[in-house]
């Protein structure tokens, strides 16, 4: 799997955990920061690999900054 794969996987994996799945699949703004973020940090998810309560809260934010 292509890193840039990886990393949206990554992201939008945490937003369907805070947001549920269907909301997230369905809406096109999750999908939109997910792709902005991996192309901010290079495609390079190595944040807070220690607990996902952690990149969960992490994501939580930056989808509410976004906003």
């Amino acid at each position: 799997m292509k890193q840039e794969h990886q990393c949206w996987n990554f992201v939008m994996s945490s937003f369907a955990r805070s947001y549920g799945v269907n909301r997230v699949m369905i809406d096109q703004k999750f999908h939109e920061i997910a792709l902005q973020w991996c192309d901010d940090h290079d495609y390079v998810c190595n944040m807070h690999l220690d607990s996902l309560l952690k990149v969960d809260a992490y994501f939580r934010k930056v989808y509410e900054e976004w906003n």
